[in-house]
């Protein structure tokens, strides 16, 4: 349901007044006027909201509430969010002009636009001065492990449900997975305000990925999401780059020997080293025999036990699986 005609050829003009002093006030590099600015903004989404148009509204509160983070110090302003300002405003300009003739296709590229530029803003929260944040009080360890001769109040699991390195896998398969949904995101986007928005996200994801990494000590990890972060991310090279670094540490199949090879691999090629060329290796160095043969039929016993425990036993992995182990119990007796 619209407006009357009449009403929406008044909103239009209306409309572009406001957005003309909007751009006005974006003119300058600087950080416009914060009480200018959302004196306009919340005219803007008060006309919208007059033409009952599906979309537009929403659009035009958003720009509001970026406004109002402004005005309230909650936001910090440089250049790049002037620039996603600029576009959104763009954006409403060219739906302003389609407010007759208002169809899905435009509330859905109002919306779109709304989440975008919301997306942009997010990435700019002005942070907490260390004077205004709660003082947290730090409890020394050595109190709950007197010298006193009475019994520690904190004392090591000998057998812990979940080790130190399955938790750390578990973490950096979470966190990746977040990078390989917002990259996914990015590699189906058009360019424009959006496109700029999913980049932030995709930068947000990996800086995320680095926090994780660097708590438990593994620099490696933490320092190629750093470095992916920080690049540009407008090519498609990098694109593919950050989803294959993405879909390797969510691999929860390889050892951990295997990660870390692979991760060192990633390290080199992301930095513009060549991959390395694949040896070739004899048929004979790849057989099993004696204790080789037992040795690899404990790890085939493993994977197994992992099908068992998720129920898949019935895949045809899991089949191959039983195969190679028959046929390493007689290779087993061989030397």
């Amino acid at each position: 349901m619209s407006a009357p005609q009449a009403l929406l050829e008044f909103f239009q003009k209306e409309a572009t007044e406001y957005l003309d002093r909007l751009e006005q006030l974006l003119a300058d590099t600087q950080a416009p006027d914060p009480s200018s600015f959302l004196t306009s903004a919340r005219a803007l989404r008060g006309s919208a909201t007059m033409t009952r148009l599906e979309g537009l509204p929403d659009f035009a509160s958003t720009l509001e509430r970026l406004a109002a983070g402004l005005r309230d110090g909650e936001l910090r302003w440089d250049q790049r969010l002037q620039f996603a300002v600029r576009g959104a405003i763009a954006e409403l300009r060219q739906l302003v002009d389609r407010a007759p003739v208002w169809a899905d296709a435009d509330q859905r590229r109002a919306r779109t636009q709304s989440a975008a530029l919301a997306s942009v803003a997010a990435g700019y929260l002005a942070t907490t001065s260390p004077a205004e944040s709660p003082v947290l009080q730090v409890q020394p360890i050595a109190r709950f492990f007197p010298d006193d001769g009475l019994p520690a109040i904190v004392q090591r699991n000998p057998t812990p449900a979940v080790t130190i390195g399955q938790r750390f896998r578990s973490d950096i398969a979470a966190a990746a997975d977040g990078v390989a949904r917002e990259s996914a995101a990015l590699a189906t986007s058009q360019a424009g305000p959006s496109q700029l928005a999913l980049t932030d996200g995709v930068r947000r994801a990996l800086l995320g990925l680095a926090d994780v990494a660097d708590s438990y000590g593994a620099t490696s990890i933490a320092g190629l999401a750093t470095r992916m972060a920080r690049a540009p991310l407008d090519s498609g090279v990098e694109r593919v780059g950050v989803q294959a670094v993405a879909q390797l540490l969510m691999n929860r199949e390889l050892t951990d020997a295997q990660l870390a090879a692979q991760v060192k691999q990633a390290n080199l090629t992301w930095n513009g080293a060549p991959a390395p060329e694949a040896a070739i290796v004899s048929i004979e160095s790849m057989l099993y025999r004696g204790h080789s043969a037992v040795t690899r039929a404990r790890e085939v016993r493993d994977q197994l036990k992992v099908h068992w425990q998720r129920g898949t036993l019935a895949q045809p992995e899991a089949h191959a699986l039983f195969e190679e182990l028959s046929d390493l119990l007689d290779l087993a007796v061989t030397t």
